[in-house]
């Protein structure tokens, strides 16, 4: 016996209710029997909703790297591994388009609804005449568009329905470690799916070395600065805390803190807001996008934040603190919130700080990450002189 939707196979997790054998492994998405043959979610792509322009140029880089992937998915599946800000979405953009000039379906996946509402108009913007539809938790009317754009949760919805989907920031929350929920995402496919990440973890690599996948790298950014790499400051959590209130009183930018979790995040906002401009953000704080936006507008000098704000926001000009003494961030996300830094074309300034009590693997395969970046577009702009 076996799931359709989540590829389940385990006996212990099939129970036959009144109407047949079903999956409790991906229950929470709806309940579906094992005996019920699914279908896909048929709708109809409108005639000429293929073009598109961008308001500013591609680097040559970004062009090959989009040239490359639009003829590699005549044959296989494509994993874009490009580092933070190097604009994966306008790499994606031209085998979007390939596909809806044939009036094929396709979806754009990725796991935070504010990212998908930014990437919905993005997406309106690149194709003016395409129905950009952006679905995702309580905004789930309307189902169907020339391109959909949606948190990976709702692609239980489209069961075979896409031949082209997008699995934006793959290594991360909520795909990361939820086999049920990935399964769900590629069996939403009929057809090729894009992998877009910017770190590669071991259930991706597992998944990648299953399927036939061209791997195509971008590992520098349009403005082609460097990334920024961390310094390093090892203290225990009490330190830690003076070593922050100094930190904050040196910059004079605008910051991102990033902390491990809810408790610590109010608790450092609630002491810290007494010194200085600030505000907060996690996951269930039911100011979360007011608060975002203030920040976003220069209304705080600092906003503390768990790893919400670590994927998918870029805002312009900031610094960048991560307080990591709890020693739970992986290389992925370590990655990703030194990767808010920079992401102006303009802004060579930027600046991150990591302070944890010990260096970790996580820590190592971070720097060494970026130092490899970096060390390629050295590379580059040598040879391009």
């Amino acid at each position: 016996m076996k799931c359709l939707r989540c590829g389940n196979e385990d006996p212990a997790y099939f129970y036959k209710g009144s109407k047949g054998y079903y999956c409790r492994k991906c229950i929470r998405f709806s309940r579906v029997l094992a005996e019920e043959e699914l279908s896909g979610f048929d709708y109809e792509i409108a005639p000429d909703v293929q073009e598109y322009h961008f308001s500013y140029e591609l680097t040559p880089q970004q062009k090959e790297a989009s040239k490359r992937c639009l003829e590699a998915l005549k044959k296989k599946d494509v994993l874009l591994h490009c580092v933070c800000g190097s604009g994966k979405t306008e790499i994606s953009v031209e085998s979007i388009s390939d596909y809806l000039s044939r009036g094929l379906k396709v979806a754009y996946a990725i796991s935070r609804r504010e990212v998908v509402i930014e990437l919905a108009q993005r997406f309106a913007d690149f194709f003016p005449k395409a129905r950009v539809t952006p679905v995702y938790g309580g905004h789930h009317e309307r189902l169907y568009g020339d391109l959909i754009v949606c948190t990976c949760h709702q692609l239980y919805r489209y069961y075979h329905s896409f031949d082209l989907l997008v699995l934006d920031e793959v290594d991360a929350f909520p795909l990361k470690g939820d086999e049920t929920l990935m399964n769900i995402a590629m069996n939403s496919c009929k057809g090729r799916i894009i992998f877009s990440t910017a770190t590669v973890d071991e259930q991706l690599r597992k998944i990648l070395e299953k399927r036939d996948v061209e791997v195509i790298e971008l590992l520098m950014r349009p403005s082609k600065r460097p990334l920024s790499v961390p310094r390093q400051i090892y203290l225990n959590r009490y330190l830690a805390s003076f070593c922050l209130y100094r930190l904050m009183k040196s910059t004079a930018r605008q910051c991102i803190i990033f902390v491990s979790n809810r408790r610590d995040c109010r608790i450092l906002y609630e002491i810290f807001s007494r010194f200085f401009s600030c505000t907060c953000v996690y996951s269930d704080l039911k100011e979360r996008r007011e608060n975002i936006e203030a920040f976003r507008k220069g209304r705080y000098q600092f906003i503390f934040s768990t790893s919400v704000l670590e994927r998918g926001i870029t805002i312009k000009n900031i610094d960048v603190i991560i307080l990591d003494y709890d020693g739970i961030f992986d290389e992925g996300s370590l990655v990703q919130m030194t990767g808010r830094v920079g992401r102006g074309i303009d802004d060579d300034e930027g600046r991150s700080w990591l302070i944890a009590q010990r260096k970790d693997k996580a820590i190592r395969d971070t720097i060494a990450y970026l130092e490899r970046a970096n060390r390629c577009l050295k590379d580059v702009c040598i040879a391009a002189k």
